[in-house]
């Protein structure tokens, strides 16, 4: 993804366009092993699968050419997705980037004989997709199980301050992925890598300034539970300018080399991007310019006070959709237009804050799905894609998006919650830990009755607290909510009735939803009675069902589930059989869980308590998370058994 481009002139230098050494592949050509080929033995599943891909890049002049070809082959009837193709680039306002020369055929072998169907160039069809960004879309013809498709274009790319470099994993396996690129001796980069094949992977070639990597038996990359940001986690390399040399003439006529040095500190980077003119407007506000007349100075109350504010700024301005981290416009146009991307309304909140005196600061951070599971610890820039505010209050700490009004202060969009962030100051800026305190979780508690020998009556109250109330019923902002929501929200598989619902509603200092119920429920057989003591809200079912997994689990935060249920046995019942009571913890005490079941006189007392303790789960865990997680579900669905008494036999006695 490129978050920002910036073209870098360097004067009279120019570089002869290099020569490439011969290519693993050839368009066009293709041996028997690949049309022989009909299964990936690391993914035997998969539908279809890249045989080989491969990305030569140079300089020519100022400018980075990129030479990239693709294989695949169809092996199962869905592979046939892959014949649609979206080449995306970033055109801009400068053809910052472009592409040319696309080559695509399809190839079938039919009873030996070799089948080509090439696209001309009509097959190709560009589409503006919006901010600068550009698609060539085509799709290869003729393709079946079996099939091989073959395409090769160029790309260039005037923007060299960062490189995109190249991801090596695919959403379908990949057998074999080639990155090659030779600098000019003029410019220096520095190497970010991600994945434990690129980083262990020796890229240093015999040839000058020339850096390969050949990664071999790659997996699919693909949506898993409790992890929709694979993105993250992907195999690749990126590049970003440390320096470069000028050559200069002196008073004297003698030659000699500069060199300039590029973001060699964090707040290097920090200055470049609060340089602007746009960005010191925020930064430093005109007097009066960011008082808000709706605001009630409260007394001694400067948490109360910048939660007035933060209100006041995410109602008041609204948000684009865009995600920018350096602002397009200035602070006194958004106080006219009240419209602004997330960078703009960010720092407008930030403006606010500090005309109240309220310590304030930018922060940038990498979210979730950018690609990046943990920030580079170097001012590398295109890390980072969005733009939140850290204000400092007392002695604590809070982060704050004021894009969405139903975001309570100081939680973040649930993609937002990352580890670090870089702290643009002055003075000092760097990385920071986001760290934000709650307890979040869901507290169940119930009494049990019968009201009459076959009606099952239940009384409940359900609290749903911080990082839960705000991303899974944050969206309830009334007082009032349906049955069928709520059914919908927490009684997934219930077969109760609800009778009566009430809830109450504290987003502004406690972020707490609070719902009352009653239920009922018929209940089958006259003399044994099959009770649920709860409901289990969070893993109905296990949502962990493959065998494998390729990626960690990010359950986003930390979070305790607590779940009490007191049934009373009515007269003329005992209760024959309950659940064991059982206690797991993961490997490591990541996750824990204890479920209990109490008797006491005519109380069967049942609490269990879900711990999740660190949100992230390595991939290496896998197989204990789903083993545990399928108990608990399973834990929940046991029933406690009451029997008549009087249906009993009496146990004959041994004289």
């Amino acid at each position: 993804m490129i978050s920002i481009r910036f073209l870098i002139s360097l004067g009279i230098l120019t570089l002869a366009p290099m020569l490439l050494g011969a290519q693993e592949m050839r368009f066009g050509k293709y041996s028997d092993s690949e049309f022989g080929y009909n299964e990936v033995d690391f993914e035997p599943d998969a539908d279809a699968v890249v045989l080989q891909e491969s990305c030569y890049s140079f300089f020519s002049g100022n400018v980075l050419h990129n030479q990239i070809h693709r294989r695949i082959k169809v092996l199962k009837e869905a592979g046939k997705e892959q014949a649609n193709i979206i080449l995306r680039y970033y055109k801009g306002e400068n053809k910052v980037q472009d592409i040319f020369k696309i080559k695509a055929q399809t190839i079938n072998s039919t009873s030996g004989e070799i089948e080509i169907e090439e696209l001309s160039k009509a097959d190709f069809f560009e589409a503006d997709a919006g901010e600068g960004w550009h698609e060539i879309r085509f799709t290869f013809p003729k393709v079946q199980i079996g099939s091989i498709m073959d395409f090769s274009y160029e790309k260039t790319d005037k923007s060299i301050i960062s490189l995109d470099g190249w991801v090596f994993q695919n959403e379908i396996p990949t057998l074999k992925s080639i990155y090659d690129i030779t600098f000019p001796d003029f410019l220096k980069y520095k190497t970010f890598g991600q994945g434990i094949k690129m980083v262990s992977h020796n890229s240093l070639t015999n040839t000058n300034n020339n850096y390969r990597w050949e990664l071999e038996n790659l997996n699919a990359f693909r949506p898993e539970p409790y992890m929709a940001h694979y993105t993250d986690y992907l195999e690749k390399v990126a590049f970003q300018l440390e320096g470069y040399e000028l050559k200069e003439m002196d008073i004297s006529g003698i030659d000699f080399n500069t060199y300039k040095k590029l973001f060699n500190t964090w707040q290097d980077l920090a200055d470049f991007f609060t340089g602007s003119y746009h960005y010191e407007s925020f930064l430093e506000p005109k007097k009066e310019a960011g008082i808000i007349s709706e605001i009630v100075l409260p007394e001694n109350d400067t948490l109360r006070l910048a939660t007035d504010i933060y209100e006041y700024a995410s109602s008041q301005y609204n948000f684009s959709g865009i995600s920018r981290i350096i602002p397009s416009k200035d602070f006194s146009e958004m106080l006219s237009s009240k419209n602004g991307d997330r960078a703009e309304i960010n720092l407008s909140l930030l403006a606010h804050l500090r005309q109240y005196g309220i310590v304030a600061f930018p922060v940038l951070i990498s979210s979730k799905g950018n690609g990046r599971s943990n920030l580079v610890p170097f001012p590398y820039m295109d890390q980072f894609n969005e733009l939140i505010i850290v204000s400092l209050i007392g002695n604590k700490t809070y982060f704050l998006d004021a894009t969405d009004p139903n975001l309570p202060f100081g939680f973040l969009p649930e993609n937002f919650l990352v580890n670090q962030g870089f702290l643009l100051m002055e003075e000092n800026s760097g990385l920071i830990d986001i760290q934000i305190p709650h307890s979040s979780g869901y507290y169940a508690f119930s009494d049990i009755t019968l009201e009459d020998e076959h009606t099952l009556k239940r009384e409940s109250s359900l609290k749903v607290t911080d990082f839960d109330y705000v991303h899974n019923f944050g969206i309830q902002q009334n007082e009032t909510i349906s049955q069928e929501e709520f059914e919908k929200i927490v009684f997934t598989g219930n077969q109760e009735n609800i009778e009566t619902i009430s809830i109450n509603e504290n987003k502004k200092f406690r972020n707490q939803l609070s719902i009352n119920y009653t239920s009922s429920k018929e209940l089958d057989g006259d003399n044994t009675l099959y009770i649920n003591p709860f409901y289990l809200m969070r893993w109905q079912s296990n949502p962990f069902i493959s065998s494998t997994r390729a990626f960690p689990i990010d359950f986003n935060y930390t979070f305790t589930d607590r779940y009490a249920t007191n049934i009373k046995i009515p007269e003329g019942y005992i209760l024959d059989d309950f659940p064991e009571n059982t206690a797991i913890t993961l490997p490591g005490g990541a996750i824990t869980f204890n479920f209990v079941v109490n008797v006491l006189e005519n109380i069967a007392a049942v609490n269990a308590v879900i711990s999740v303790k660190t949100h992230i789960i390595g991939a290496v865990d896998y197989p204990d998370l789903r083993y545990m997680i399928d108990i608990i579900s399973s834990k929940f669905k046991e029933p406690l058994v009451l029997v008549k008494s009087s249906s009993i036999a009496p146990t004959a006695s041994v004289e």
